[in-house]
């Protein structure tokens, strides 16, 4: 196996066609199809199937792909390495985010990554934690904020989340300084659903407590809506709030409940120089205080 082959083979994987990837690198389309040839023979398996359309990776070329990335990005940090260049992390990362991470950090850490990085293309995939984690272990993104502990994943710690309690700005409870979850369990309370959910009922549980659910809803921006219309109230982890509320109260739980937060990586991508990158960008973002400023209610 040598390394020309592994990079036509990424080449391909990431331009779609023999002919692109035979203009991204340089060659002659015959030479493309003579690395692929000879990478399939070496490892003894089919990696690609061509039609009209273009080419479509076979089981054993998607297991592949990462690894021969790898050794391609490698070699070339061993070429900067030896003529004393500091390489800039370039291609495509794809993120995996959920809807709580998104509304304060993720526009921030966009407009970081494109300003450290302009060579980087990012691709963002948002859903639950748990379908994360799921696509981290599947191929299906190169990174994701997760939240901590996560078996079976490489991950590196990011910053801890406080959850607070959202009640219509004219509810009795709304002028207390911090709310419990006894007395929220006393109330129609609306149920976050997807990446916070199982942290809500354990917080719940925790006090030997059920929630008096009255709505399950997905998109965080409705949540609100519907807390500041008097349906109920919520539990929302303060990333997941917007800068400019509906009518809602925000208040802190007594005692405090925290969601620690990570970035979920591929062991076989963690020192990946693209990954790198991500995981400095975050942290550092993480470590200012901007995103900690207080919502503000819509008038």
């Amino acid at each position: 196996m040598k390394l020309a082959q592994c990079a036509a083979f990424v080449a391909i994987a990431d331009t779609g066609t023999f002919t692109n990837a035979a203009r991204a690198l340089g060659v002659s389309q015959s030479a493309v199809s003579h690395a692929i040839a000879g990478l399939e023979a070496d490892l003894g398996a089919t990696l690609m199937v061509r039609d009209r359309s273009g080419v479509e990776l076979t089981d054993a070329g998607r297991r592949a792909l990462e690894p021969a990335r790898a050794v391609v990005a490698q070699a070339e940090r061993v070429r900067l390495a030896v003529r004393g260049v500091r390489a800039e992390p370039e291609g495509v990362l794809r993120i995996g985010t959920s809807q709580s991470f998104a509304a304060r950090l993720l526009p921030a850490l966009m407009s970081e990554l494109q300003v450290r990085y302009p060579r980087l293309l990012v691709e963002l995939r948002e859903g639950s934690d748990m379908q994360i984690a799921q696509w981290l272990r599947g191929h299906g993104v190169d990174i994701g904020i997760v939240s901590l502990p996560k078996r079976g994943l490489a991950t590196a710690p990011l910053l801890q989340d406080e959850m607070f309690a959202v009640l219509p700005v004219h509810h009795p409870l709304a002028l207390r300084p911090e709310l419990t979850i006894r007395e929220l369990a006393r109330e129609p309370f609306l149920m976050p659903v997807g990446g916070v959910e199982a942290m809500v009922r354990a917080a719940f549980g925790t006090a030997g407590l059920e929630p008096t659910v009255s709505h399950q809803v997905r998109d965080i921006n409705a949540l609100l809506a519907m807390v500041a219309a008097g349906l109920g109230t919520s539990v929302i982890p303060w990333l997941a709030l917007p800068l400019a509320l509906p009518e809602v109260r925000v208040l802190p739980l007594a005692p405090a409940v925290v969601r620690h937060l990570g970035i979920g990586m591929r062991p076989e991508t963690r020192d990946s120089p693209v990954v790198e990158a991500f995981v400095h960008a975050a942290r550092s973002l993480a470590l200012r205080s901007d995103w900690r400023r207080v919502p503000v209610a819509v008038q």
